[in-house]
């Protein structure tokens, strides 16, 4: 016989994907599984068959239906052509033991004493709302229908969110705790990872050509004289701010660093092949003419500890995070009661 779920058991919380909030992995908020509604059934009357059991928790074939779903429609939109039919079989082969690492954190919560409070959400809310530029509570609404969700699969979702957050936070270790030391040696290890390519830093005179060839070859002569001024300017990022034509003179034609291989070949090339200093153009490209300023040439070189440390802790502490968090669920997997249907599990 089939194991099945009771009404009893459809009343406990229902699973969620697994994932850890910004500051501690890369991606966001979860995919909530659909909370199964039982209408006008008795007690322990059979409902649905289970697909896992951790302890007196449970996913039931809806619920692991809707999450493999949700799951296999975020790849088809994010992942490349290429690559999609081998992420889809990760997503079917990792989703059962994802979804007891889940169970297994939310009992650990409620072992250790760690629950999520109304004003935590509030909370939650708000900085999403500030994060999106969301000023009214209607448009939050409107941006919820259009994502699908209902406000209070948002609120379930951001409770999961937080209560997993502060499990980690207290028993696994933050990237905070990571010492100078151990981030140097990690440095002095692995220093042509954090290499920077040749780069210039430029400032640029961008007039578009226009489709009438006899405007095009009126405004070229025009060009020549704003290149030939450009080059006797004392102040070129003024002078590029001058120019009604350019269509970069906001900000006087900031362009920033550009590695080498950035530009286009021909711009590429003059710019790489200049020093500090010149100004080179105009150079013809398809879309138009481009006057350069090369205001500095930088050499590929391995930048100070102190100006990528905060880049090295997250790098550490993520690879740190993995490692520690594999450690963690296999600790609570050895002292769970952990049972998995196979024959419930969808084939397709």
């Amino acid at each position: 016989m089939p194991v099945t779920a009771t009404r009893q058991n459809l009343l406990r919380p229902a699973a969620v994907n697994w994932q850890p909030a910004n500051h501690i992995m890369k991606k966001t908020l979860f995919c909530l599984i659909t909370v199964l509604i039982a209408s006008a059934v008795s007690a322990g009357q059979v409902v649905e068959a289970i697909v896992i059991r951790v302890g007196d928790r449970i996913v039931t074939k809806t619920q692991y239906d809707r999450r493999l779903h949700d799951a296999l429609a975020e790849a088809e939109q994010t992942v490349p052509p290429a690559q999609l039919a081998a992420r889809k079989d990760d997503i079917r082969k990792n989703l059962p033991n994802d979804l007891i690492a889940e169970l297994l954190i939310k009992d650990r919560a409620d072992r250790i004493g760690i629950t999520i409070s109304n004003e935590e959400i509030k909370d939650s809310i708000a900085r999403l709302k500030d994060q999106y530029g969301i000023k009214t509570d209607q448009q939050f609404e409107e941006s919820l229908k259009t994502s699908g969700l209902t406000r209070a699969e948002m609120e379930s979702r951001l409770r999961d969110s937080l209560l997993q957050s502060k499990v980690f936070s207290r028993e696994l270790r933050s990237r905070e705790e990571l010492t100078d030391r151990e981030l140097r040696e990690r440095y002095d290890r692995e220093k042509d990872h954090y290499r920077l390519p040749e780069r210039a830093h430029l400032r640029e005179i961008v007039i578009p050509r226009p489709d009438n060839a006899a405007t095009a070859e009126q405004l070229e002569k025009r060009v020549e004289q704003i290149a030939a001024d450009a080059r006797v300017a004392p102040d070129f990022a003024k002078y590029a701010a001058s120019v009604p034509e350019s269509v970069t003179k906001d900000k006087g034609g900031e362009m920033g660093d550009v590695a080498r291989g950035e530009l286009l070949p021909d711009l590429d090339k003059a710019v790489f092949n200049a020093q500090s200093g010149a100004v080179i153009g105009p150079i013809t490209t398809k879309n138009g003419w481009h006057i350069l300023k090369v205001e500095q040439r930088l050499p590929s070189e391995v930048p100070a500890f102190e100006s990528v440390k905060d880049k090295l802790r997250k790098d550490v502490s993520d690879e740190t995070f993995q490692r520690d968090y594999k450690a963690y669920i296999d600790r609570l997997r050895k002292d769970a009661f952990i049972q998995i249907n196979d024959e419930n599990i969808p084939t397709v």
